[in-house]
């Protein structure tokens, strides 16, 4: 793992060999991917914008938006696609008894 410094990667912590510290950086990636998605979905549940965690990260805000919640636009399409048997009516009893779950699980 290549160390950091407040934030910023240590530059001198590379190898010297240009190719071998290109797959270092590339071996960092998931992991500064995963802290990425960690703190996004921290300043998300603090009460941050889609526009202040966009400005943030140096995207818009429809970029942040897009990236960030794309993984979860994927589900809702392949379990609406799974279930499209379902009425519009119980699958918007279905959605709602969803949200109930939710709300339910956060107060406790």
């Amino acid at each position: 793992m290549i160390l950091t410094l407040m934030g910023v990667i240590a530059a001198d912590a590379l190898s010297a060999d240009p190719l071998e510290a290109l797959r270092e950086l590339a071996r960092s990636e998931p992991e500064l991917e995963r802290l990425r998605r960690d703190k996004v979905r921290a300043a998300r549940a603090a009460g941050a914008t889609w526009e202040q965690v966009g400005d943030a990260l140096a995207v818009s805000r429809q970029s942040a938006w897009e990236y960030f919640t794309a993984r979860i636009r994927q589900e809702l399409a392949d379990n609406a696609n799974a279930n499209a048997e379902l009425s519009e009516v119980e699958a918007m009893q279905m959605a709602v008894d969803e949200v109930r779950t939710v709300r339910r699980r956060r107060r406790h």
